[in-house]
């Protein structure tokens, strides 16, 4: 009996062994698919995004829109320092009433004339001036619709990089836990497993689902984004979506060993940033900035403007000459020149410099508001930057390795009956966590570089 008992036990053991073997082996073999996504090791997508990018500002609506504003402005510079038309005139001169006739009375007349209104001099000058202007502003708006398009593309794709890789990840997990749960099942159906292992494994299978969902739809829209900016179908495929070398080696360096911390205390940012100074950004936003170029185009316009009315103060011309041809007697000719008298000056002229030069004052006043609006939004990507840069920072030197090491360690520890499956399970899923939130950083440098340039007018990276 005792015996019996003894080799039942035995055979107990054999079976539970293997089983666990078998659930080290899924995890094992799930580090080595993950290590082989390690974030350092990505083709180059720098060329695809150059391509879509250019494509974008070529095919853009946005694009097309503005530049026909910019036609459409520098359409108006001609006719605003012309001349007004000369007008013609035709008419009878001193005709009876009583009995019509061109021949009963000698003062009747037929005249034919011209007159033509002359600016003061100055003043078709003073009338183009802002014009062109408005030309130059709807031209440097262009610009800046250009880089608004640019930044929308690189946003939409490193969001899309990063949600390809996280979809990569959770399907990794996804194979993981099924491999698993087929296994605890399997040891539950002989006896050597119990219940709460296979909910604990459905509830898990459940979460990842709800997981996947979530990026999958959110792929969606985002695909959706990006074929909006690139003026094509909601669902036309983006091919392999991946983030460029160039962007990783400017957000963490590849060499572990080259990465260091301005210093040993907690929360000290990564060392050689690949920005230049905030100062220097924020003097470089102050010139390049394409929405103060446009506002310094148009304060530029309305100064333009107030000049202009200041040239109401003097008097236009009206010059006209006209024929006239009597029945029987000498043909006469006539000329009048007529200035209109500013006698409304101050309910006139007045207001129409005083509406111009506040005009003028509202949009300086507007401008020194934007440009504190620049110098925040630039320290504001700064820093997303730097935090960006820090934790990926962190992430290779430190986070990832341990992730992998308490893996290691977890697995050990379960092979010789220290931890329970649900512990080693939690090590691989944070791993995997871990993974993703690499890649969520990655994408983010990138997007807050994206911005960044936008708001400074320039590239950025060193």
């Amino acid at each position: 009996m005792c015996l019996k008992n003894r080799s039942r036990t035995h055979a107990w053991y054999a079976r539970a062994l293997t089983i666990r073997t078998a659930l080290i082996g899924t995890i094992i073999v799930a580090c080595q698919s993950a290590q082989a996504q390690q974030p350092h090791e990505q083709t180059d997508s720098g060329a695809a995004l150059d391509s879509l990018i250019a494509h974008a500002v070529a095919v853009s609506p946005a694009i097309r829109a503005a530049q026909a504003r910019v036609d459409a402005a520098r359409a108006k510079i001609s006719p605003a320092g012309a001349l007004p038309d000369p007008t013609l005139m035709a008419g009878i001169v001193n005709l009876p009433v009583a009995r019509p006739s061109f021949t009963s009375d000698g003062m009747t007349m037929k005249i034919v004339g011209v007159g033509q209104t002359i600016p003061f001099p100055g003043k078709l000058a003073a009338r183009r001036r802002p014009v062109e202007l408005e030309a130059n502003t709807a031209a440097v708006a262009l610009d800046t619709v250009r880089l608004a398009v640019a930044r929308s593309v690189k946003s939409a794709y490193y969001e899309l990089a990063y949600l390809d890789h996280a979809i990569t990840i959770v399907k990794q997990n996804e194979q993981v836990l099924g491999e698993v749960a087929a296994t605890v099942q399997s040891h539950y159906s002989v006896g050597t497993g119990g219940q709460p292992d296979i909910l604990k494994t459905r509830i898990a299978a459940a979460q990842l689902g709800e997981t996947a969902n979530a990026l999958i739809e959110q792929r969606q829209a985002t695909l959706a984004a990006l074929n909006a900016a690139l003026d094509q179908p909601s669902d036309t495929p983006i091919k392999n979506p991946d983030f460029p070398t160039s962007l990783t080696r400017y957000a963490v360096s590849e060499d572990t060993r080259r990465i260091r911390f301005v210093a040993n205390t907690l929360g000290a940012p990564a060392a050689d940033s690949p920005l230049p100074s905030l100062a220097q950004l924020q003097a470089t936003a102050a010139v390049h900035n394409p929405g103060l170029r446009v506002h310094e185009a148009m304060i530029a316009s309305q100064a333009a403007r107030v000049e202009l009315a200041q040239t109401e103060y003097k008097p236009d011309l009206d010059v006209s000459v006209q024929y006239g041809q009597r029945a029987g007697l000498p043909d006469m000719v006539t000329a009048l020149v007529s200035i209109p008298l500013r006698l409304h000056k101050g309910a006139v002229q007045d207001q129409q410099v005083a509406d111009a030069r506040a005009e003028l004052a509202a949009l300086r006043a507007e401008h020194e508001s934007q440009l504190n609006d620049v110098y925040a939004t630039v320290a504001r990507l700064y820093s997303e930057i730097e935090r960006n840069r820090t934790q990926l920072a962190l992430y290779v030197r430190s986070i990832l390795p341990q992730g992998e090491a308490a893996v290691a360690s977890t697995t050990a520890s379960y092979q010789v009956g220290k931890v329970d499956l649900l512990t080693l399970l939690d090590s691989q899923t944070t791993l995997f966590s871990y993974q993703t939130a690499y890649y969520r950083a990655l994408a983010d440098f990138g997007t807050a570089v994206a911005q960044l340039e936008q708001a400074v007018g320039q590239e950025v990276l060193k």
